[in-house]
């Protein structure tokens, strides 16, 4: 889906700005070493994302977390093609509306790539799905071929700006 072409003075083909992904992640922190808080962690994006996702692991080990390698540190998935459309379009008109004084995102939390990083403190925001478990999600607009015009790009993919 091509919504937005522009010009760009780059000798490659296809430069049409466009979104490449989208990365839905949790972390479960201290909570890495409760199986029943990782199982619900797990099928909460699975429900959310319509994938399944995966764990990410630790690498190294670092005394002062208390954290060994190979533990579990979190669960993702990355969503591209069909599946990254229907749930943008599921953030912008379901979820972000739901979202308790929304005012719009600020512009400055995107990087200088043109990529956007949405916090999200509680899961019930989304529709469907009402549970006592609380669980933080952060969302990661990814895109490709931005470099300064990020702000008529979101506007044109009507995600809320302020």
């Amino acid at each position: 889906m091509k919504l937005y072409k522009k010009k760009i003075d780059v000798f490659f083909k296809n430069n049409y700005i466009n979104l490449k992904k989208i990365v839905i992640h949790s972390g479960l922190a201290k909570q890495n070493k409760d199986k029943n808080y990782i199982k619900n962690a797990f099928e909460t994006i699975k429900f959310i994302s319509g994938q399944t996702p995966i764990f990410s692991k630790i690498k190294k080990s670092i005394s002062n977390f208390k954290s060994k390698i190979g533990e579990i540190a979190g669960v993702y998935v990355t969503l591209r093609r069909n599946n990254m459309w229907e749930f943008y379009h599921k953030l912008i008109s379901v979820v972000i509306p739901r979202i308790k004084e929304f005012k719009g995102f600020n512009y400055k939390s995107i990087d200088r790539f043109g990529n956007f990083n949405i916090g999200i403190k509680d899961i019930n925001v989304f529709p469907d799905f009402f549970n006592d478990f609380k669980i933080g999600l952060n969302i990661s607009i990814i895109v490709k071929n931005l470099y300064k015009d990020y702000k008529d790009f979101y506007k044109t993919i009507n995600f809320p700006i302020k």
